[in-house]
This record gives structure tokens, C-alpha cells and sequence, in this order.
């Protein structure tokens, strides 16, 4: 009798600690009460702020409670302040009604500043595949603008978050879609492995993508998504065979009627029905005398 399977479990993914990305956790003295209207968000911020009913529960602890966790900040040297970590609780405390927050100050560099951003958003369960990937962008861009031989390479953005180089390369590559393919990358309509092909395109074939969604309904599988990238690539791909891909068979054909050209012909007095019918006696009239030239 053959044994019983025993069940095997993934290995957790564990990220670098706070510690061991920026030393033991300083003393930074009591947090300052900072007018919101002083208070800026970062340039750059990759993190989605969104009126949910995760924002709705936080307004309300805010309300009872008051902001548990001070913002993260530094000084700018327009003399205000630029967020870093709490863009959810100053947007939480506006709502709330609140004129201030509290907030520790602190000098960072960029590098360090996306450092502590990406890593107080990057373990929430409901992260984006849009958050994460312009998150990653952003700290490859950092790393690379301060000159780290190897530093802003994906392996090693990858070692800081507890994702795999591939991971990374994949997601970066994602904010190279169009903003409505990135959406429907998060609206988990378009696979983020297809999104990856996709991204390669050109703003052009990717609006034809685009458009045969709107369509038909339909979006690219992955290996379509890969044929897209090589036609691409050999200079050959049409917007005919982006829709052939896509839809597995030769394009469909869809007119429009335009209906500002319809009310030109037709006055008021006819409806709906009877410009169809008038319509469509005119394309088989022509349609009879087409046959009849070919056949003389």
C-alpha cells in the first residue's frame, strides 16, 4: 500500500527588517504637531490613496484614537514638508477634520527616503501589481541616479523586498504600458505575464490592444502576448494581426454609423426603424447592381 502524502508547504518569504536596512531604530526624540496644510506628498509616491473601506475604518480610528503612529517627514527647502511614510493617515486626518498631525522630522536622502516609503507600504496584503511596479522603478532609478556600481540591478532590489530578480524585471517592465493597460493589469483583466510582453510594444500597438478590448471583450493571453512582442520586434505587426492574435481568428468586421452624418440625410419626422429599413434597401439596390457590372 503505497504511504500516505504528506503535504508539503512553501518556504515563507521573509523581508530584510527595518533594522537591517537602516541600523537599530534611533532615538528621534518626540514627534512634532505639524500643520496639514505644511505637509506634501512625496513626488514621486507610487502608493495608491484611495477612499475605501480600508480609509473609511482608518478615519474612524483617527477619530477615536487619534494618529497612533506618527507621519515620517523632511524638510524641503521650500520651508514645508514633504512626506514620506503616512500619506494614508494625512488623508485619513483631513477627512477626519483634523488642522494638524503628528509627525518625526527627519534629513534623508532620496535613496533612504524611497528606502523607508516602499518599505512601510511594501507588506500590506492588498498591495497593486501597479504599486509595487512603479515602486520598484522608482528605487532602481534612485539607486542608479547615486551611482552604486550593481546596486539598481533588479537582483539586488529584489534582496531588499523579498522578491526574486525575475519578479522585479517583470514588474518593472509593467510601467511601460499604457495607464489603462496597467489598470486593467490591477483589475486582474490582464495578466501581469502578458503585461510584461505587451510592454514592449510601441504607444500605438499598444492603444490597438487597447482597443480590441473595448471591442471585443478580450485581451491577449500570455503566448499571444509573446507573438505581439515578436512581430513587433520583426517590424510586421499590423493592427489586423494584433486583433487576430487576440481574438484567435481573423479580425471581425464592425461598422459605425455615425449618427451626426444619419441626422443629415434623415429630417426629424423618421425614427429609428425607418432609417434601418431605408438603409438597408439602399445597400441591397446597390448590392444588385454591383452584381450586375460584374456579370456584363
Amino acid at each position: 500500500m503505497a504511504g500516505k502524502a504528506t503535504k508539503t508547504t512553501k518556504p515563507d518569504i521573509k523581508l530584510n527588517s527595518y533594522e537591517s536596512l537602516f541600523g537599530d531604530r534611533p532615538d528621534y526624540g518626540e514627534a512634532t504637531e505639524l500643520p496639514i496644510k505644511e505637509l506634501h506628498d512625496y513626488k514621486q509616491h507610487p502608493f495608491r490613496v484611495i477612499d475605501d473601506e480600508d480609509m473609511l475604518e482608518l478615519v474612524q480610528s483617527i477619530k477615536d484614537k487619534g494618529i497612533l503612529v506618527p507621519l515620517t517627514v523632511r524638510p524641503v527647502p521650500e520651508g514645508d514638508y514633504e512626506i514620506i511614510s503616512g500619506h494614508r493617515r494625512k488623508h485619513a486626518a483631513e477627512i477626519a477634520g483634523l488642522t494638524t498631525v503628528p509627525a518625526i522630522i527627519r534629513d534623508l536622502s532620496d535613496e533612504d527616503a524611497v528606502d523607508i516609503m516602499i518599505y512601510s507600504n511594501i507588506q500590506r496584503t492588498n498591495i497593486l501589481p501597479s504599486e509595487k511596479a512603479n515602486a520598484y522603478r522608482l528605487q532602481m532609478e534612485i539607486m542608479k541616479h547615486q551611482g552604486k556600481k550593481g546596486s539598481s540591478t533588479p537582483n539586488e532590489v529584489g534582496k531588499k523586498y523579498g522578491d526574486n530578480a525575475r519578479k522585479v524585471q517583470r514588474l518593472v517592465r509593467l510601467t511601460y504600458l499604457l495607464p489603462e493597460l496597467l489598470e486593467l493589469v490591477d483589475r486582474k483583466k490582464l495578466a501581469v505575464h502578458a503585461g510584461y510582453w505587451i510592454s514592449f510594444l510601441g504607444d500605438t500597438e499598444q492603444e490597438c490592444v487597447l482597443k480590441a478590448y473595448q471591442l471585443y471583450g478580450k485581451l491577449p493571453s500570455g503566448s499571444a502576448a509573446q507573438h505581439l512582442r515578436e512581430q513587433y520586434e520583426d517590424h510586421v505587426l499590423t493592427k489586423d494581426k494584433i486583433e487576430e492574435l487576440i481574438l484567435g481568428e481573423s479580425p471581425r468586421r464592425r461598422v459605425i454609423l455615425k449618427m451626426s452624418r444619419i441626422n443629415r440625410i434623415f429630417s426629424p419626422d423618421y425614427d429609428s426603424e425607418q432609417i434601418e429599413e431605408i438603409i438597408y434597401r439602399l445597400l441591397e439596390h446597390w448590392s444588385e447592381e454591383k452584381g450586375q457590372e460584374q456579370s456584363e
